[in-house]
């Protein structure tokens, strides 16, 4: 009975994953996703995430740069590697990006907000997400994977903080 409820939960996870909202990049931009917490009133969603940021990031006394009790968290970060330009070989880009995450009863709102992009021996690039895309609103050959990857990463961070603040997948400690 045990294996089957396990199992059962286990099967359950990826379609809980499909049901949280998700964010699209596109030309002009990444749209807000507001995502409901079932049974979390904002002051509980706040302090939990609040928690999510000290785990989630290596150093989250520098990441964290605005935090407004009750309303709003933003954090400054940065993902290596998070996208490549086809060419004759694969050159990846590092990225800067910030979240804002606002607090209302019940939800949250989570912004992802791409600022600047580095090359792997972290010099400056002097262009952002719009050249991915040509002037008919198609993907350039070069960076046709690049808003793929980059929706992946900042999908895996909602998706993190929405499994922190509901318990899914929490940690057992059996010690």
């Amino acid at each position: 009975m045990k294996k089957l409820i396990t199992f059962l939960l286990f099967a359950a996870m990826p379609a809980f994953a499909q049901d949280l909202p998700q964010l699209k990049l596109t030309a002009q931009g990444v749209e807000p996703v507001v995502v409901n917490v079932e049974g979390k009133n904002a002051h509980d969603i706040y302090l939990k995430t609040l928690n999510w940021v000290q785990e989630a990031y290596k150093n989250p006394d520098k990441v964290l740069k605005a935090n407004i009790a009750d309303e709003k968290i933003r954090v400054e970060g940065f993902k290596q590697s998070a996208w490549f330009i086809k060419g004759l070989m694969k050159v990846y880009m590092d990225m800067d990006y910030t979240l804002e995450i606002e607090f209302k009863e019940g939800k949250y709102r989570f912004t992802y907000i791409i600022g600047g992009f580095k090359g792997s021996q972290g010099q400056n690039v002097s262009y952002s997400y719009e050249v991915f895309w040509k002037k008919d609103g198609s993907l350039r050959g070069m960076y046709d994977e690049a808003p793929k990857m980059i929706e992946a990463e900042m999908n895996s961070l909602n998706l993190s903080l929405y499994s922190y603040l509901t318990g899914e997948g929490k940690k057992k400690s059996d010690w």
